[in-house]
């Protein structure tokens, strides 16, 4: 039984380095299309355009790499970039919402929440924390 629940563990970085693998290379190859997720439009093109890029599929394909580390390594310690860049933007976008004006989305953040918690549950799975 508890096999199978450090199994279970594991899906959902599993699947979340999917996810952020596919939106960094999509960021990457078709930034109109990535852009749909995200929920803003894609600049015109300048140095806006550029950092856009840039600074999206670095991080989302920053998660991606972390998580397929820590599934391969079995390191405890790979987790924790993901759950860092995930849990601060989410505190990011609760900041916007209370202290700038922007819409208070809690259907955005709560389950970047959840993810940070489920990957936690996943880092803890792995056992005692083992230096790389």
């Amino acid at each position: 039984m508890a096999r199978l629940i450090r199994y279970l563990a594991l899906l959902p970085p599993v699947l979340l380095a999917m996810l952020f693998g596919a939106q960094g290379i999509l960021w990457l190859v078709n930034p109109a299309r990535a852009v749909r997720f995200w929920g803003f439009p894609v600049p015109d093109g300048g140095m806006g355009l550029s950092s856009m890029i840039g600074a999206l599929a670095s991080w989302c394909l920053t998660i991606a790499a972390c998580l397929l580390l820590a599934l391969i390594r079995k390191q405890r310690s790979w987790y924790y970039p993901p759950m860092m860049l995930i849990g601060l933007f989410a505190v990011g976008r609760i900041v916007a919402g209370v202290a700038h004006g922007a819409p208070f989305l809690p259907e955005r953040f709560v389950p970047e929440l959840i993810f940070v918690a489920l990957l936690y549950g996943a880092a803890r799975a792995v056992g005692s924390p083992r230096e790389a």
